[in-house]
């Protein structure tokens, strides 16, 4: 019998789970906006987003990790169901930057083409930016009881802009997660 000897190993406590709201409507002291999950594990991110409730605080009540804006910070609440998963890898770069597609696959279907598509896309287009794989879990299609879009509601033409928006929100946390592990090794 050989033994392998691990120089590192992942535990619960190198698995962050990290919270953010992007609220639709930023004077109201209250509304739905986008809420969700950002799960890191190592160089790799797990992304869960959908509707949710958001709901203005003092700064001084709330952990860091959310984004504060005039001294009052964007709190949600509300678990958003499991929509399809898709998972990309970043594209190789042997020498250069490659003009390559990047890698993606639909890894669970959902009942949303609209959440299937827009998950696949996200996921491309932060695993190039950031350089992990990252797995995306959207679900804009379930409005909850009056069976309105919260981005209509909102006077958005549709779902695109808040899913950029919280693409945005997403892009940040994960870059300042990013040089946080580069400092530290």
């Amino acid at each position: 019998l050989h033994s392998i000897e691990l120089t590192e190993t992942l535990t619960m406590e190198s698995t962050r789970i990290i919270p953010f709201c992007v609220p639709l409507t930023p004077r109201e002291s209250s509304g739905v906006g986008v809420v969700g999950t950002i799960t890191l594990r190592g160089q790799s991110a797990i992304v869960w987003f959908g509707w949710g409730a958001v709901e203005r605080r003092e700064e001084d009540d709330c952990e860091n990790n959310i984004r504060s804006d005039n001294s009052t910070v964007a709190v949600g609440t509300g678990r958003p169901p499991m929509g399809s998963l898709s998972v990309s890898m970043p594209p190789s770069t042997r020498k250069g930057p490659s003009r390559m597609p990047t890698p993606t696959s639909q890894l669970v279907g959902g009942s949303s083409d609209e959440d299937m598509m827009l998950g696949q896309q996200m996921s491309a287009r932060l695993a190039k930016r950031i350089g992990w794989p990252i797995f995306v879990s959207c679900s804009f299609s379930d409005f909850g009881q009056n069976g309105v879009s919260p981005a209509l509601a909102a006077g958005f033409d549709d779902d695109t802009m808040p899913a950029a928006m919280a693409e945005k929100e997403v892009t940040r946390i994960l870059t300042l997660e990013k040089d946080k592990l580069v400092v530290s090794t």
